[in-house]
């Protein structure tokens, strides 16, 4: 796909229990060109601290131990300048309000639209700042 922005090649961080769905979507992101580490669940992640090439966490929410929105905080905590966007099949009112009340999250829907997907990592890519 189209990377007008500068957004090509970034690293991307994938935190998503469903194998699948995980290893569909790093593929399609590695095929644009994007450097991925994935893992199964927030316990497989490496310490935040050493994940300073990270450009964006894409996280699920809805995962067994660490929720994506936990692992969220705890990330935007260690690398406050770099966007997060939640994914889901479990959207909720109160979801979406405690989306809002964090300025660096964004939200996708499952099933995931890879399109979508592609157009919000260049979004957000391209207004993080330095």
């Amino acid at each position: 796909m189209d990377q007008p922005d500068g957004c090509s090649a970034i690293r991307i961080l994938l935190v998503d229990d469903e194998p699948s769905f995980r290893t569909s979507l790093a593929e399609m992101l590695r095929e644009d060109g994007h450097g991925v580490g994935d893992h199964g669940a927030p316990a497989h992640v490496p310490a935040l601290s050493s994940l300073k090439d990270v450009a964006i966490l894409i996280t699920d929410y809805e995962m067994p131990g660490t929720s994506g929105l936990a692992l969220a905080d705890a990330f935007h905590a260690q690398h406050p300048h770099v966007p997060v966007i939640l994914v889901t099949a479990y959207r909720t009112t109160s979801l979406d309000a405690q989306v809002l009340d964090r300025p660096f999250l964004r939200f996708v829907q499952k099933p995931v639209d890879y399109v979508v997907l592609h157009t919000l990592i260049h979004e957000v890519c391209a207004g993080r700042r330095p």
